[in-house]
């Protein structure tokens, strides 16, 4: 599947279209790139007309593509974090602070009993 994303105005509007296959998707994406007034109909049912004059942005995705580029930052974070927490371990004032301060015993110095 691809998605187009078209931003039109000074504070965007985004309206996306979705296409379930790469012929379709380009094809809008070449009438979106012409000049003057489009008609642009995607694959799920949504039209609409507008002038590309008024574009500010405009992006192709390739779902597919994007779905594998979400595996891999999220393998870069979980590997980040792996790092890091080894990292953690061995600096000596972080290891401090994860040991927290010492408890005193309300039972030292009294041998084990109460007052």
């Amino acid at each position: 599947m691809h998605i187009i994303t078209v931003a039109f105005g000074a504070t965007p509007a985004m309206w996306q279209f979705i296409f379930k296959n790469e012929e379709s998707a380009e094809k809008a994406w070449l009438d979106i790139n012409k000049a003057g007034r489009v008609t642009i109909t995607d694959d799920f049912g949504q039209k609409s007309t507008f002038d590309t004059n008024n574009i500010v942005g405009r992006m192709i995705e390739n779902m597919d593509l994007s779905k594998q580029a979400q595996v891999q930052r999220g393998l870069h974070q979980q590997r980040t974090q792996a790092e890091f927490q080894k990292a953690a371990e061995t600096d000596p004032v972080i290891r401090m602070a994860m040991r927290g301060p010492a408890v005193l015993s309300p039972m030292q110095g009294f041998n084990g009993r109460g007052n």
